[in-house]
């Protein structure tokens, strides 16, 4: 139950969201699918640090000719995933696969960071992925609840309901989410360049994606976290 001050969670969360709208920048645009807490490396061993995302191996290649942001692509592998950072879409069951769009990272962004601020996951936290089926807790998930203690700002708190709306055509997309007025970082004092830090940003991302390839190509299983004390259940 560990938790993150809010200016350190909003410093990962920055990273992370750059990091995505890299990966829908490049051709074909991917779709990370298991964002979590236990695929995020912190770099210094330190909350303060830069960030690696990790784990493509479900990670969904998109149709960049054909694929849409809001009607997505078909979700051709359901029941893999970490649920509790899973949104509803992903759960649907029917005659048809449901359709997944790079809206499913958005989702898992806002578990992530409020976990990093609450310590708990906001929906089915302390369910095993079994009850979480049985139950259909992330089929209704239609609204984020925020407990008084810790305190958090409204800004946050916005940011959070923005990546949980329950409905991905209300969701916000990830280059949306990239502009959000609450991950824009402050006016330099010292006129200090400020793309740099994000061309690095991408460049580590890039780098760590195609290793994540040849490991995946080479069938090496590779999973690790630096939220050892709040990813105990998550990481599964």
């Amino acid at each position: 139950h560990k938790t993150i001050p809010e200016r350190e969670a909003r410093s990962i969360v920055m990273q992370v969201v750059s990091a995505l709208k890299y990966l829908n920048e490049i051709k074909p645009p991917v779709i990370h699918y298991d964002l979590k807490p236990g695929n995020i490396l912190l770099t210094e061993g330190n909350v303060c640090g830069e960030i690696k995302i990790t784990d493509f191996g479900l990670s969904k290649v998109m149709d960049e000719e054909n694929y849409n942001p809001d009607h997505g692509m078909d979700l051709t592998s359901q029941g893999a995933g970490t649920y509790w950072y899973l949104p509803p879409e992903c759960f649907v069951v029917g005659k048809n696969p449901p359709k997944i769009s790079s809206k499913v990272d958005v989702w898992s962004v806002g578990v992530i960071f409020y976990q990093c601020l609450y310590g708990k996951k906001p929906f089915g936290h302390n369910q095993s992925q079994a009850t979480i089926l049985e139950e259909n807790t992330i089929l209704k998930a239609t609204e984020v609840q925020f407990a008084n203690k810790p305190t958090v700002s409204n800004e946050a708190k916005s940011f959070i309901r923005s990546c949980l709306a329950y409905r991905k055509e209300d969701r916000i997309d990830v280059f949306s989410l990239a502009r959000h007025e609450y991950l824009q970082p402050p006016v330099p004092k010292h006129g200090r360049n400020q793309a740099s830090n994000q061309q690095q940003i991408q460049q580590a991302v890039v780098q760590q994606h195609q290793i994540q390839q040849q490991q995946h190509q080479q069938q090496t299983s590779f999973s690790t976290g630096m939220f050892s004390g709040m990813n105990a259940s998550s990481s599964s």
